[in-house]
């Protein structure tokens, strides 16, 4: 099942066109990740954090604007031995109407030896409670 998260768009996070800017999708995603986080590391401590974001990808469908409310759902897409990719879909929380899909690669890292290592058991199993049917 997918985690959902509801946000508002703000004055700000638009542009001179009147619709949200393209780089504050990446935001949105970021924030709906959260969740994910509090899943996989329930005390959020970033004296040892494991996760570090590879690639980040966004495709848009429509537009969205400022005061409206968008939903953002939360899968994974794919899970691989060292990461894993989480795919976000922006809509209109309303209407459903799609207006982005992005994804992320994240990689459980190292941080003190500077490279990845794998995906324990326990975050494996967390990872498949969201895992997209195929």
């Amino acid at each position: 099942m997918p985690l959902s998260t509801s946000i508002q768009v703000r004055f700000h996070e638009c542009d001179g066109l009147g619709h949200v800017n393209n780089a504050v999708y990446y935001n949105y995603m970021e924030t709906a990740r959260i969740e994910l986080f509090q899943m996989l590391d329930p005390n959020m401590n970033l004296d040892n954090w494991k996760l570090i974001v590879a690639s980040t990808s966004c495709e848009y469908k429509s537009q969205a604007s400022f005061a409206q409310w968008l939903k953002v759902t939360t899968e994974v897409e794919r899970i691989g031995n060292s990461s894993f990719t989480v795919m976000h879909r922006i809509s209109d929380l309303k209407s459903d109407e799609l207006i982005a899909i992005g994804r992320a690669v994240l990689v459980h890292y190292d941080y003190q030896k500077q490279r990845s290592t794998p995906l324990p058991k326990a975050m494996k199993d967390t990872l498949r409670s969201l895992h997209l049917p195929q």
